[in-house]
């Protein structure tokens, strides 16, 4: 990624940024329930625990690994291809970039690219 344009990783970056927020906005809604069971009695406290437990060590870290490495186009494209993000929302140069990625997703995932 160093010999891009700086302008096209800041793009990559951005968009990159908007797919680990719809990401984790639904992992952490996930428990968010958990703790609404527990706020009305429907969880016990040692599950709820557990529930935090397995949501950092497991969804969490996860996420955070597949938009943290070095180029943003693979998580990106990923995300286009599962939905997460809307491949109409891209700017064109960034859909240029993350092509091949989408194709090759596409085709392991057996999603019409």
């Amino acid at each position: 990624m160093n010999k891009l344009p700086k302008s096209l990783k800041k793009l990559l970056q951005l968009h990159m940024g908007r797919a680990w927020e719809a990401e984790m906005r639904a992992a952490l809604g996930a428990l968010a329930d958990r703790f609404d069971q527990w706020r009305s009695g429907s969880l016990i406290t040692a599950d709820l625990d557990s529930a935090v437990h397995e949501y950092h060590n497991g969804i969490a870290r996860d996420i955070w690994k597949r938009y943290n490495g070095d180029d943003p186009a693979l998580p990106l494209a990923r995300a286009v291809v599962l939905g997460i993000i809307a491949r109409e929302s891209l700017p064109p140069e960034v859909l240029e970039h993350i092509a091949p990625w989408l194709e090759t997703l596409a085709r392991d995932t057996g999603e019409d690219d």
